[in-house]
């Protein structure tokens, strides 16, 4: 009989890829908020997971061996005009799966992200300084802590920029990338803002492989370092679109109310050390174009 896993924002974009590969060798429980999914093999379940006793209860009901959180608010944009339902969905949530998952004793991982760093010389380790300049990564920074403080065995992944299959999540930067390259139109991308890009396939089977047995703060990403332009000019040679379409531009030419770090790439060593095997975004980017990817 296969184990019980539970995975919270199972409707998202990570929670799209993990589901697909996890239910090869798990039981899968899907949380789901404003829409569920459509993948026969997992369970999609309602939960609020910012409710102690609603989760709780919920727990009691399916009793999971093991949860892997990805659940958040990760509209930096949104977060940051919201603070109180950031905190809420990204911070409190976060908290009552840490804290009954320690009471269960049962494997916990929470994805956070490379944002809890200001960008400001690249490379991160897990031990480095965070200094998160958006309100988003200032509250998954908060999480991290109080994950691991309540749950020590708990294990925290900082993931960088992802892609991945078209059809993931709602709003998924990736295909309405891919939409405006296939309608001829012009795109600007940042060429000084770098981010270990990696595949969601490869981020998930990290996840899968490694939160079972590890615990404490763990870098998933890429293997390369690579701006936005950069990583736009493999989309289009992947998917044979005109690189003339993209257009390099700087951080520097657009205002916004959210900050923006320059430079937040992972050091990836120690997990490699570990097992993690990530693809190359090229490789990546073909098994996608391919309609081999999930």
């Amino acid at each position: 009989m296969k184990k019980k896993l539970l995975i919270t924002g199972a409707s998202g974009f990570l929670g799209y890829h993990l589901l697909r590969l996890a239910a090869k060798d798990w039981e899968v429980f899907g949380i789901c908020n404003s829409h569920g999914f459509d993948f026969a093999d997992a369970v999609s379940v309602k939960c609020d997971i910012t409710n102690y006793i609603e989760l709780g209860n919920f727990f009691d009901d399916i009793e999971p061996d093991a949860v892997i959180h990805t659940a958040a608010i990760a509209d930096a944009g949104f977060c940051q005009n919201n603070k109180e339902v950031s905190y809420a969905v990204n911070v409190d949530a976060t908290k009552n799966l840490a804290g009954i998952c320690c009471d269960f004793q049962i494997p916990f991982a929470f994805t956070s992200t490379d944002l809890v760093f200001d960008g400001a010389k690249g490379m991160y380790m897990e031990e480095d300084a965070k200094n998160p300049l958006s309100v988003y990564g200032q509250h998954k920074s908060m999480a991290e802590d109080e994950a691991v403080k309540i749950y020590p065995g708990a294990t925290v992944f900082r993931l960088p920029l992802m892609f991945g299959d078209e059809h993931a999540g709602s709003s998924n930067y990736f295909s309405k990338f891919l939409k405006q390259l296939r309608l001829g139109e012009r795109v600007n991308l940042f060429s000084d803002e770098y981010r270990s890009v990696c595949g969601a396939k490869s981020i998930s089977g990290g996840i899968l492989k490694l939160f079972e047995t590890t615990s404490g703060i763990i870098h998933l990403a890429g293997r390369e370092r690579l701006s936005r332009y950069e990583f736009g000019l493999k989309v289009a040679k992947a998917f044979n679109f005109s690189e003339g379409l993209i257009d390099s531009c700087s951080q520097k030419d657009f205002k916004t109310d959210t900050p923006r770090p320059a430079d937040v790439s992972l050091n990836i060593n120690k997990a490699i050390s570990l097992g993690f095997s990530p693809l190359a975004v090229a490789e990546e980017l073909q098994l996608i174009m391919s309609q081999k990817y999930c």
